[in-house]
C-alpha cells in the first residue's frame, strides 16, 4: 500500500472515534500528509509520515501569525500537565518558522490498513484531548469558522441561489 493510500483511509476511522460534537472537521491529504482541522486551516492536525527520518509526527499544529502561535503556546504550556494526563507522551514546543505545536513522534512503518488504524486512534486521541482546550483558549481575535454540516453539493446550490437572489 503507497503512504496516500493509508493516510485516505484515516478519515473516516477518525470520524468514528472521535466524540460526536467534533465529527465534523475539514481534511486534506496528499500522499506525503494529511491535515484535519476545524475553524482555522492554520490551527490544524497532522499527520507526517517522513519515511527517511524514520518517523511519523502526529499532533496539533499552529501554523498562523507569530503572535497567535505564540499565545497558544503559552496556553497549552499552562495546560502542559491535563495535556500530559491524557497524552503521554506529547510534547508542547516551539517550532520551525515562528510556530508551535503539541506533538509525538511515532516509530516510521511501512503503509498499510493495520497502521491507517492505529494513526487514526492516534490522531482521534489529540483531537479528543486539545481540541476542547484550543477552543476555550483561543484569542478572540483569531479567525474561527465551523465547518458546515451540510453536504457539499448543498452548500454549493445554497451559495448559488443566494448569488442569484442578490443578482
Amino acid at each position: 500500500m503507497q503512504s496516500a493510500e493509508c493516510l485516505r483511509r484515516v478519515r473516516p476511522l477518525v470520524r468514528e472515534r472521535v466524540p460526536a460534537d467534533l465529527r465534523e472537521f475539514q481534511w486534506e491529504s496528499y500522499s506525503f500528509q494529511s491535515k484535519l482541522w476545524y475553524g482555522n486551516k492554520a490551527l490544524h492536525y497532522e499527520i507526517w509520515p517522513r519515511e527517511k527520518l524514520g518517523t511519523i509526527e502526529i499532533g496539533l499544529h499552529f501554523e498562523a501569525d507569530p503572535l497567535t502561535n505564540a499565545r497558544l503556546l503559552a496556553a497549552f504550556r499552562a495546560n502542559a500537565k491535563a495535556v500530559r494526563r491524557k497524552l503521554v507522551d506529547a510534547q508542547v514546543e516551539e517550532w520551525d518558522r515562528g510556530w508551535a505545536r503539541v506533538w509525538q513522534p511515532l516509530p516510521y512503518r511501512k503503509p498499510d490498513a493495520q497502521l491507517a488504524v492505529e494513526l487514526a486512534e492516534r490522531i482521534a486521541a489529540y483531537v479528543s484531548a486539545l481540541e476542547p482546550i484550543l477552543r476555550r483558549e483561543l484569542p478572540s481575535d483569531v479567525a474561527w469558522a465551523e465547518p458546515a454540516t451540510r453536504p457539499r453539493r448543498a452548500r454549493a446550490a445554497a451559495k448559488s441561489r443566494t448569488e442569484s437572489a442578490a443578482r
